[in-house]
């Protein structure tokens, strides 16, 4: 059993990455979409039941998107023998950095991350309501800087996802892929 993370500010293309690698066979989870993993916790480390539709800075500064190292060890194990490709962050991502062989860092400009997020046309508006744009913003640099400084592997996600997939798989070790339905 092992796990890769693919981490990256909004914009970065972690849901994307997830799609192609699962049609390539590879087992991949795109971690935002996982409501037992990835969810709003308040100061205190409850779940937030219910986040404001249009957050404000106050908000976003008191709460964190955290996953939860249980869900986590479980969607690790289901995979298993094969590599699962955790595509997404999570500002606890340092105290379960242990469940994971390799880090990649999606690294990108501050002009791609607004277009990207004007662009999208998958289940949320994270990054238009709001002051989760603002919030980005300033995210962006520190976020990547602090993956950086921890070792990641940083791949530039400015360019098409196929050769950003590529560049990450050149630096995973293989694995056999999950086998398909018939």
């Amino acid at each position: 059993m092992s796990a890769v993370q693919i981490a990256g500010c909004s914009g970065a293309g972690k849901s994307t990455v997830a799609a192609v690698l699962a049609r390539r066979g590879l087992v991949s989870i795109d971690a935002d979409a996982d409501p037992l993993l990835a969810r709003f916790v308040d100061p205190g480390g409850a779940v937030v039941a219910q986040q404001p539709t249009e957050p404000d800075l106050a908000w976003l500064a008191r709460h964190s998107w955290a996953w939860d190292p249980a869900r986590l060890d479980e969607l690790i194990r289901a995979a298993g023998p094969a590599t699962l490709y955790v595509c997404g962050g999570a500002d606890n991502q340092q105290d379960i950095a242990d469940r994971f062989t390799r880090v990649f860092l999606l690294e990108i400009d501050e002009p791609t991350m607004p277009a990207r997020l004007d662009a999208r046309q998958d289940h949320h508006d994270w990054g238009r309501i709001g002051d989760t744009r603002e919030y980005l913003r300033r995210k962006l640099p520190v976020l990547q800087d602090h993956l950086r400084s921890s070792g990641a592997i940083v791949v530039d996600a400015t360019r098409p996802p196929d050769q950003v997939v590529d560049a990450i798989l050149r630096r995973t070790p293989p694995t056999p892929p999950r086998p398909r339905p018939s």
